[in-house]
This record gives structure tokens, C-alpha cells and sequence, in this order.
């Protein structure tokens, strides 16, 4: 499993990624369409080819014979974000997620950041099991507007 940072090339991999692994994890918890229309906001392909080339975050690909993984990170003067960590629901459990997460750790102590932040449903129980037992403990409410649904703020010192 190689890891590196997401190429324009990527966006179609990374959304084949994101429609499997949203499904996955989201779907029960705020339906089917209120997934669909996230992905269509925030996962053109177009958009994400742009991101990929020329945005502010960071984006990292984990691939074999194709892309299997993201994760992205998010610099801002209020801190240093996980925007985004998915792996294909087929490829969960082989430690691809735990090796992305350290590499966007890695890339906010490179930035200069001493925290990362990150923000997971609150019904999403495997998720918040997954962060907090990599050392995040909640920080904080949030409420996402798009998608109606509360979730946790997860921080964690680096």
C-alpha cells in the first residue's frame, strides 16, 4: 500500500471512494439522498480535480492497483482540520485509515500546528471508536447545517 498526495488525475478514484464509503458509514444515519446530494456538492469531480491542483488543503491517496483511501487536511489560523478520512468499505480493517491519519498528523506538525481537529457524526459509532483510540478526545458540539445532523468536534494534541 503506497501512500502519497492526490494528483488532479485522482478526482474520479476519490469519488468512486467517497459514493462506496459515504453510503457505508452516512446512509443510515441521515438517508440515502441526503448522502447523494453532499456527494454531488462537495465531490464533482471537477471540483476535486481543482482542489487537487491548486487548493489550500492537502489531500492524501493510500493505492495498490488503485486508490483505495483519502484523507484530507484542512490549514486555517483557527487550527489544523481532518477534513476527510474514507476508506472503500471493502478495504476497512487492514489499518489504511490508521496509516492516512498519521500522515495528515504529520502534515499539520510540518505546518507548524500543535493539534488536529475533526468533526464526526455523533451516531456514527465506529467512527468516534476509531479516532478515540488513536488518541482524540471530544472537544465540542456541532450541528452540520447541509446535512441536519450533530456530531462531535475530536481534537487531539501532536
Amino acid at each position: 500500500m503506497r501512500l502519497r498526495e492526490a494528483t488532479p488525475d485522482d478526482a474520479t478514484a476519490v469519488r468512486r471512494v467517497a459514493d462506496a464509503a459515504w453510503h457505508d458509514a452516512h446512509a443510515d444515519i441521515v438517508g440515502a439522498d441526503a448522502v447523494e446530494e453532499f456527494l454531488a456538492t462537495y465531490y464533482d469531480p471537477e471540483d476535486l480535480r481543482e482542489r487537487f491542483g491548486t487548493g489550500d488543503s492537502v489531500t492524501f491517496v493510500a493505492e495498490d492497483d488503485d486508490v483505495v483511501a483519502y484523507a484530507s487536511g484542512v490549514p486555517s489560523d483557527d487550527g489544523y482540520t481532518l477534513g476527510s478520512l474514507y476508506v472503500h468499505p471493502d478495504r476497512q480493517g487492514e489499518g489504511v485509515g490508521s496509516r492516512l491519519l498519521a500522515r495528515v498528523e504529520d502534515a499539520a506538525r510540518d505546518a507548524g500546528y500543535d493539534a488536529l481537529d475533526l468533526v464526526v457524526m455523533a451516531e456514527n459509532d465506529d467512527t468516534i471508536a476509531f479516532y478515540e483510540a488513536k488518541g482524540y478526545e471530544r472537544a465540542g458540539d456541532h450541528h452540520d447545517e447541509l446535512l441536519d445532523v450533530d456530531g462531535y468536534v475530536y481534537e487531539k494534541p501532536l
